[in-house]
C-alpha cells in the first residue's frame, strides 16, 4: 500500500472522532451540568437532582407523586413514594442521581448503536423515537460499557463504585419532572412545575403556536426548576419498570406493558401535567414486534446498585436493625408478647406470628415516617416565622433614624405620625412572629429529643439549599436549640428569646442591630413658601433583605414575537441581535458559529429538510 494511502487511511478514524459542535450535545450549558463523553465525538449533558434525607443508610424521601383530581383514576391517582440519590457532590452534604438533560437525540442513539459514526446535523437533534422500550435499555446497556472502556475516571462515584447507564424508574422521573427540592411542596404537588412564562415557553404539546404536529429538537425551550428540558411535551419518554393501576394510596400487584411519561407534541396544552402515566403494550399484536411509536423517546439516568460493598451492606444492615427496634412503648409492648407467644409455639403459629410482628413494624415504620415530616414542618414553620421578626426588625431601624431627626433637616408632623404609626404596626407584627415561633418550639419540645430535632433540622436546611434559600439555617438551628431546651427546661424569657432570635437573623446576613439603608427617596427639607406637600414615604420603608423561597429558574429567553413573525426581509435593521435563522433545516454557511437555533419561535414557514413523521436518512 502506498504511504500516502496509509497515511490517508489511518487519518480517517480520527477525523470521524472530532468532537461534535456544543449545539448538538449541550444546547443550553449551564452550571452544575455533567458533561460525559460519547461514541464518534459526541457528548451527553446530566443534571444532579438531589434528594435531601437524614444521614442514615437507609434513610430515603417520602413524596407524594400523581395527582389528588379523583379523575386520575386507576392511572394517576396520588400515591406515596420514596427515592433517594446514591452519589454525592463535591462541597454538597446531599444525595443526589444524575438525570439526562435533554431527550437522547437522534444522533446520539446512532452514536451508539450503529456501526457508523453520525455527522452531527440539525436532523440529528431531534429525539429519538420510533424505538422501543428493549430498544432504549439496549442503548443503555452499551453505552455503559463505552463508558467504563473509556471514560470510567469521569463517572460520578458511590462508595468507590463507578455509575452506570439505565433509563430512570417513574419515581425518578415524576420527581425530577416536578422540580424535586428545588421547589415548594406546594408547587411540587402542582400540575405542573412552575411556568412563570407561560406553558409554550417550556413545552412541546399540540397545536400550530407549538410543536405543529411534529417532534422539535431538544433543548429549545426553557429548562424546569432543575434545569432540565422538554420533560413535558415533544416525545412521551419510558421509563424503567412496568405499568401498575393504582389503587387508594399505592400500586396494584399486578405488572403490566411499558410506561410512558410527561405526553408528546400531540398532546393538548391543557392536558400536560406531571403525572400524566399511559400505558403501552411492550409488543405489536399484528407482528409480534416491539411496540415502537414515532411519539415514544426516551431519557437515561445515571445510577449505582446499592451493596457497593461489604461496608454498605454492614451499614444497611445496621440500620435496619436500628429501624426495627425503634418502637413506641405499646408497639415494643406487642412485640415483647409476640415474642413470648413464640416460644414453644408450633410452626404454623410461628409463622402467623412471624407476619403479625412485620406488619406491626411496617406500621411502626409508617408512623415514625409521619412524626419526622410534622417535625420538619413544625420547623421550617419556626424558621419562617423567626425570619420574619428579623425583617420586621430591620424594617424598624431603618424607620426609627427618622424619628429621631438625626438625618432629617425637616419633616411635617404629619409625616412623623406616619413613621411611629408605621413603626408601631412593625414592632406588632414582630412580637406576632415572635409568639407563632414560641408556641412552635414549645410544642416540638414536647414531641422530640435534642437528637431527633437536630437531625431533622439538617434535613429542612438541606431542602431550603436546594430551593435557593440556605439564609434560613441559622433559624432553624435556633429553633430546634429552642425546641430542645424547652424540653429540658423551658422557654427562655420573653426578651431573651427575642434578642436570640434577632441574633440569628444578624447570623443570617442580616443586622437587625445596626440602622438599616436609609429608604429611597429620602426625606428632604421643604422650603417655607412652597404650598405642594412634602412627598409621604410608604408605612414600610425597608424592604426585607431576604427574598421568599422561589423556584429555580434560568433566566427567561426573550418573548416569542406577537401573533405572525414578520420575514426576515421585512425586519428593519436596527441595533438587535440578528434575527435566528430557521431552527431545523441544516445550518447555513453564513451562520455565525456552528450550530442551530437554540431558542424558541420556530419560523415555521422555512421548509424541512428531513420528514418530520419518521427517520432521518440512513437512520436505523
Amino acid at each position: 500500500m502506498p504511504a500516502w494511502l496509509l497515511l490517508f487511511a489511518l487519518a480517517q478514524p480520527a477525523a470521524a472522532q472530532a468532537p461534535w459542535p456544543a449545539d448538538f450535545t449541550n444546547p443550553r450549558a449551564a452550571d452544575g451540568d455533567l458533561l460525559l463523553p460519547m461514541p464518534c465525538g459526541g457528548a451527553m449533558a446530566f443534571r444532579p437532582i438531589e434528594t435531601p434525607t437524614g444521614a442514615g443508610a437507609l434513610e430515603d424521601r417520602q413524596v407524594t407523586l400523581g395527582t389528588t383530581d379523583p379523575a386520575g383514576g386507576v392511572a394517576e391517582f396520588a400515591r406515596r413514594e420514596a427515592v433517594a440519590g446514591p452519589f454525592t457532590q463535591q462541597g454538597r452534604d446531599v444525595a443526589v442521581y444524575w438525570l439526562g438533560k435533554y431527550e437522547v437525540t437522534r444522533d446520539q442513539y446512532a452514536a451508539v448503536m450503529e456501526e457508523r459514526c453520525p455527522t452531527a446535523s440539525a436532523a440529528g437533534r431531534l429525539p429519538a423515537a420510533t424505538l422501543s422500550w428493549f430498544d432504549a435499555v439496549s442503548f443503555s446497556q452499551r453505552y455503559t460499557t463505552w463508558l467504563l472502556r473509556n471514560a470510567a475516571a469521569r463517572l460520578p462515584q458511590s462508595d468507590g463504585t463507578p455509575a452506570f447507564v439505565r433509563l430512570p424508574t417513574e419515581e425518578e422521573w415524576e420527581y425530577a419532572a416536578r422540580g424535586g427540592a428545588a421547589v415548594s411542596e406546594l408547587d411540587f404537588l402542582g400540575r405542573t412545575f412552575p411556568m412563570p412564562e407561560g406553558t409554550s415557553r417550556y413545552a412541546w404539546f399540540q397545536g400550530p403556536r407549538s410543536a405543529a404536529g411534529r417532534a422539535q429538537p431538544v433543548g429549545m425551550l426553557e429548562a424546569n426548576p432543575l434545569g432540565l428540558h422538554d420533560m413535558l411535551g415533544n416525545v412521551g419518554e419510558l421509563v424503567l419498570e412496568p405499568f401498575r393501576a393504582v389503587r387508594v394510596g399505592r400500586l396494584h400487584g399486578q405488572a403490566g406493558g411499558v410506561v410512558v411519561k410527561g405526553g408528546d407534541f400531540r398532546t393538548p396544552e391543557a392536558a400536560l401535567r406531571s403525572s400524566l402515566r399511559i400505558e403501552m403494550p411492550p409488543y405489536d399484536p399484528t407482528d409480534g414486534q416491539p411496540t415502537r411509536l414515532a411519539s415514544v423517546g426516551f431519557r437515561v439516568a445515571l445510577a449505582a446498585h446499592v451493596t457497593t460493598s461489604l461496608r454498605r451492606a454492614e451499614a444497611l444492615n445496621r440500620a435496619f436493625e436500628a429501624e426495627s427496634r425503634a418502637s413506641g412503648t405499646e408497639a415494643e409492648n406487642a412485640r415483647r408478647q409476640i415474642a413470648a407467644m413464640r416460644e414453644g409455639a408450633e410452626p404454623r403459629l410461628r409463622q402467623g406470628l412471624d407476619r403479625l410482628e412485620a406488619g406491626l413494624m411496617a406500621a411502626e415504620r409508617q408512623r415514625l415516617e409521619q412524626e419526622r415530616a410534622g417535625i420538619r414542618a413544625q420547623l421550617e414553620g419556626a424558621a419562617v416565622l423567626a425570619r420574619a421578626a428579623g425583617q420586621s426588625q430591620r424594617r424598624m431601624d431603618g424607620i426609627q433614624p427618622l424619628l429621631s431627626g438625626a438625618d432629617v433637616v425637616q419633616s411635617s408632623p404629619e409625616m412623623r405620625r406616619q413613621w411611629a404609626t408605621a413603626l408601631e404596626q412593625l414592632r406588632v407584627e414582630r412580637e406576632l412572629a415572635l409568639d407563632g415561633y414560641a408556641r412552635i418550639v414549645a410544642d416540638l419540645g414536647r414531641s422530640a429529643d435534642r437528637a431527633t430535632l437536630t437531625t431533622e433540622a439538617g434535613v429542612v436546611a438541606r431542602e431550603a439549599e436546594a430551593r435557593n434559600v440556605p439564609e434560613l439555617r441559622p433559624y432553624l438551628d435556633i429553633a430546634a436549640r429552642h425546641a430542645a431546651d424547652s424540653r429540658d427546661r423551658g422557654l427562655p424569657p420573653r426578651d431573651r428569646l427575642r434578642e436570640e432570635v434577632l441574633a440569628a437573623s444578624r447570623g443570617a446576613g442580616g443586622s437587625p442591630a445596626a440602622p438599616a439603608a436609609q429608604p429611597e427617596p429620602r426625606p428632604v427639607a421643604v422650603a417655607p413658601q412652597q404650598t405642594a406637600p412634602p412627598p409621604q414615604p410608604a408605612p414600610q420603608p425597608a424592604a426585607p433583605s431576604h427574598p421568599p423561597p422561589v423556584a429555580l429558574l434560568p433566566p427567561p429567553a426573550p418573548p416569542p414575537a406577537p401573533q405572525q413573525e414578520p420575514s426576515t426581509a421585512a425586519r428593519p435593521s436596527q441595533a438587535t441581535p440578528p434575527p435566528r435563522p430557521p431552527v431545523t433545516p441544516p445550518r447555513q454557511p453564513a451562520a455565525p458559529g456552528p450550530g442551530i437555533s437554540v431558542k424558541p419561535p420556530i419560523n415555521r414557514g422555512q421548509p424541512q429538510s428531513f420528514d418530520p413523521s419518521g427517520k432521518p436518512p440512513g437512520f436505523r
